[in-house]
């Protein structure tokens, strides 16, 4: 297997995937999200992963997503990585083969849930063959039951069409470790809060659902570390964490789905049965929310 060498880096969101009241793919709604990212400065997008809620969306829906990601990215110069994560390596290995029918950047999947590490080798290898494409295996126990070693990680990165990983947990003293052993992989970060202090570690960028929400922010961390002013990325960092507090308190799948909707983005971006926000909840914790966000607002458009 040969994989065609790309530089995977930057600022990558997960998108959201809109959706009508009935769960439909909304089209117009997803394209209209991906531009305007692209507008603000992002270097490429994810699709239908955990944020994009690509599990609960139909398999040529999530096919139709990658379609419309990959030409919208063309026009803008940008990355698209297509998460073909499934339950079952049957439909992940589809969407891999139609990945690579129309020639997207690169492949990610979430190992299958409470599977051995040999059944998840098996899977690994599988789709990285069916994609012909940089393929990016995860570290993300908080979703896939599985608490990996450095060594398995090192392991599934040796797999052959393997470039590179999602690291999606707390310990960042395993990135460096990981960028020691193997200095070529790619390594992105799936911890909004900690995206700063993961490209110190030797991240090479970040995929993130607050990205959707405030893209300028995770640009211009990027852009700090990048030119080694690393208190102007903490600083950022910091103001987007004070909002995340409020955020995670109050159902974190609702009350992105309320910011994304007031921005004008859809009514839905997850499929039913769905997390929603009570309206006296809202009126409590809305005035709060809001100055969190007028903070991130007036912080992005400081100098410099």
């Amino acid at each position: 297997m040969t994989t065609r060498p790309i530089k995977i880096e930057g600022v990558i969101p997960a998108l959201a995937s809109p959706c009508d009241e009935n769960d439909c793919f909304l089209e117009d709604k997803f394209v209209n999200l991906i531009s305007h990212l692209y507008s603000q400065g992002v270097h490429g997008v994810y699709v239908c992963g955990a944020t994009g809620d690509g599990y609960n969306m139909r398999l040529e829906e999530r096919k139709r997503a990658a379609e419309l990601a990959v030409e919208v990215s063309r026009e803008y110069g940008g990355l698209a990585i297509l998460h073909i994560g499934c339950y079952n390596t049957r439909d992940a290995v589809e969407l891999a083969e139609h990945a690579a029918h129309i020639e997207a950047d690169a492949v990610a999947s979430i190992p299958p849930v409470n599977r051995t590490f040999e059944q998840v080798m098996s899977y690994y290898t599988d789709v990285a063959k069916a994609a012909q494409l940089p393929t990016l295996i995860y570290q993300v126990p908080l979703l896939s039951h599985l608490h990996l070693t450095v060594e398995d990680m090192l392991r599934l990165l040796d797999i052959e069409g393997v470039t590179g990983m999602k690291y999606t947990d707390w310990n960042l003293f395993i990135v460096k470790r990981l960028m020691m052993a193997r200095p070529d992989i790619t390594i992105l970060n799936g911890f909004d809060e900690v995206f700063c202090l993961s490209l110190i570690n030797g991240a090479h960028g970040g995929v993130g659902t607050s990205y959707n929400l405030f893209p300028v922010l995770y640009v211009k961390i990027y852009n700090a570390v990048k030119a080694g002013n690393i208190a102007r990325a903490m600083e950022l960092q910091n103001i987007f964490l004070a909002f995340v507090e409020k955020w995670h308190k109050n159902g974190y799948r609702a009350v992105f789905e309320y910011l994304m909707r007031r921005k004008g983005y859809g009514d839905h971006f997850f499929r039913r049965p769905r997390e929603t926000i009570d309206p006296e909840l809202l009126r409590n914790i809305e005035p709060e929310l809001n100055r969190h966000i007028a903070d991130i607002e007036a912080a992005i458009h400081a100098v410099p």
